[in-house]
């Protein structure tokens, strides 16, 4: 893929949020966390849908790692 042709779709998936495979990652988080809470004991938290999220928007512990994922995102989105 050129840099041209990487560019264009950068610009697509802004423009069509969400692309179907962060829409399905959406849909089965919030499916599975919906089952999660209604098995769960009384004394025990709820989760969130985000908690099951594959692709993305996911929050874990800030590292170096994450950190480094950030400023990787940010360059991908030319910020």
């Amino acid at each position: 893929m050129s840099k041209r042709e990487l560019y264009h779709w950068h610009l697509f998936d802004a423009a069509h949020q969400p692309l179907p495979d962060r829409l399905a990652d959406i849909h089965f988080g919030m499916v599975l966390s919906a089952m999660v809470n209604l098995m769960r004991s009384a004394d025990s938290a709820p989760v969130a849908a985000s908690d099951f999220f594959v692709i993305r928007d996911r929050s874990p512990a800030a590292g170096p790692e994450v950190q480094e994922i950030d400023r990787l995102r940010a360059q991908w989105r030319g910020e």
